[in-house]
């Protein structure tokens, strides 16, 4: 399950792999026993091979592309999400064996890497790494953080380290993608401010837990929305969140009225208790949906931002995308041990 101890949407998030490395197995062993529900993990006691695992299951490409259109020459670019990989990576459950966060002991006798070597050999620079250090271990552990090869470290004598290990593991999950795609995230604060209104990421947040939500991705690309969310459970079943302002509204209508829609539509877009997705490739009223546009109407809950804005969201179940194969559950994933 996504926490939401620290309320920050990103553009997207799915569940990813947490590589724990240690030559002491009673420590690895111990591991099912602390971890959080749903937490997915490889267990490592040679550092080589936890090496490979990462190096040969990471992601190079973020799901974004450039957008020529915004590009005044070819030194400044805009970018999107690309909507094609996102389709393809739903249905692709290599995406749950992503690393995306490495728990590594710092002295390891008998091998040829320590724990600092470890992470100078991680190709993918968005990777968190999180060092377990003994007492005289210290001072090398705060270097590796002043020169950022850590992101955290840990001495594996306190008493509280398994619980501390899993708060770290759920806020660099996060991390881990807004890092990934903050060059689409920044540009969201000024094409959606909404993305960072505190009623809007109470609203998602909440809204994530109550349906068991475990991945999400923003497809603004062709949406009427603000903000436009496609949601997937833990048993792989999909739904799509719409968040939109005032603005989206007036528009959502003036091109209802261009298109000539009935007039119990019109109406209904102007003071809304329900809001229309319709099948179309932006998610417009066409001529052609006159006949029964109300099967593509969907209730309604009014959010008050935290300045003079309102906004409304749409959540609909259970949606059926053509595109996309059904993708796999959480719960069908192993964890091993190396």
């Amino acid at each position: 399950m996504l926490k939401h101890n620290k309320k920050k949407i990103n553009a997207y998030y799915y569940p990813t792999t947490v590589v724990f490395l240690d030559d002491h197995q009673a420590f690895l062993d111990s591991i099912p026993l602390a971890l959080e529900a749903n937490v997915v993990y490889q267990a490592f006691s040679n550092p080589q091979d936890a090496v490979n695992y990462i190096n040969s299951h990471t992601q190079y490409h973020p799901l974004m592309e450039k957008d020529v259109s915004w590009a005044d020459d070819h030194s400044c670019y805009h970018y999107k999400l690309d909507v094609t990989s996102i389709f393809h990576q739903t249905h692709e459950d290599k995406r749950l064996y992503e690393p995306s966060v490495l728990i590594t002991d710092y002295a390891m006798p008998g091998n040829d890497y320590n724990g600092l070597d470890v992470c100078q050999s991680i190709d993918n620079p968005y990777v968190k790494k999180i060092l377990l250090t003994g007492v005289a271990d210290e001072q090398v552990a705060i270097e590796a953080l002043n020169n950022k090869l850590i992101d955290y470290y840990l001495k594996k004598s306190a008493q509280d380290i398994l619980p501390q290990i899993n708060e770290l593991i759920q806020r660099y999950q996060q991390d881990y993608f807004g890092d990934m795609t903050r060059v689409i995230r920044e540009g969201l604060k000024v094409t959606s401010p909404l993305i960072d209104d505190p009623a809007i990421e109470e609203y998602f947040f909440a809204l994530i837990e109550q349906e068991n939500i475990v991945e999400y991705y923003l497809c603004t690309e062709f949406s009427p929305a603000s903000l436009d969310f496609l949601m997937i459970n833990a048993m792989g079943k999909r739904h799509k969140l719409l968040l939109f302002t005032q603005d989206d509204i007036k528009t959502h209508r003036d091109v209802a009225a261009d298109a000539g829609a009935p007039a119990a539509l019109l109406t209904a877009l102007e003071n809304p208790s329900s809001l229309p997705l319709f099948p179309s490739l932006d998610g417009f009223y066409h001529p052609d949906l006159e006949e029964n546009w109300q099967q593509y109407i969907y209730p309604i809950t009014k959010i008050y931002g935290y300045g003079e804005e309102s906004y409304l969201a749409a959540f609909i179940q259970t949606i059926d995308i053509p595109q996309i194969q059904k993708a796999p559950s959480v719960s069908s994933q192993q964890n091993k041990t190396t």
